[in-house]
């Protein structure tokens, strides 16, 4: 993945093993290249510039053979479904109510799958991160979540999020994995007996 490179991993990942020896609650960072493949919305563009063809050529006066016009329309078709199968082209085609709303389900789901709700102590926490998106969310369980609150939650999010429009994508992968740990820690801080429950590291999907 272009967004960031081995070093950034690396640095990443370093980030997270420090946050993860402050705190007995868990902690688990996605990063995913998309949220979803939005091929209904490849196929919905392509279908319209398919449907404008015709009626363009006939505004025009054409009179080419409605045979020729409909291979016209199918190549149009192919085409610009094609050319919307590119993910940096084919994002900007889908509504960003629509982006945010796969990614937030993206992220649930990550959560439940990587067994986020399942800790002990409900003290698992998810960086969820959608680069086609330009989508950062942090899902904390129940029991983080009612000791840290939305509020705080939000300041890391927009931490990240200002890093990122300098430039500064690792940096801000460093600076948010940092306060969530000092954030978790406040509230469960590691036990001599503390168990890993979940993996650590940067998940790339």
């Amino acid at each position: 993945m272009a967004f960031i490179n081995d070093s950034d991993r690396k640095r990443i990942a370093d980030a997270i093993a420090a946050a993860e020896r402050k705190t007995s609650g868990e902690f688990v960072a996605v990063l995913a290249h998309e949220s979803d493949h939005y091929l209904f919305f490849t196929a919905l563009w392509a279908a319209i510039a398919a449907l404008i063809v015709p009626g363009a050529m006939l505004a025009a006066g054409s009179d080419l053979d409605l045979l020729v016009i409909y291979a016209i329309q199918l190549a149009g078709f192919i085409v610009v479904g094609t050319l919307l199968l590119w993910p940096p082209l084919k994002i900007r085609f889908v509504p960003k109510v629509i982006r945010h709303a796969h990614a937030k389900r993206a992220a649930r789901e990550q959560f439940h799958l990587r067994g986020i709700h399942r800790t002990g102590e409900h003290s698992g926490v998810l960086l969820y991160v959608s680069v086609a998106e330009r989508y950062v969310e942090i899902i904390a369980d129940e029991g983080i979540h009612a000791n840290v609150g939305e509020t705080r939650w939000r300041e890391i999010v927009d931490l990240f999020v200002t890093e990122v429009r300098t430039g500064r994508i690792a940096e801000g992968f460093v600076a948010a994995v940092g306060a969530i740990g000092d954030a978790m820690a406040m509230h469960y801080p590691r036990a001599a007996d503390d168990a890993n429950e979940l993996p650590n590291g940067l998940i790339e999907i």
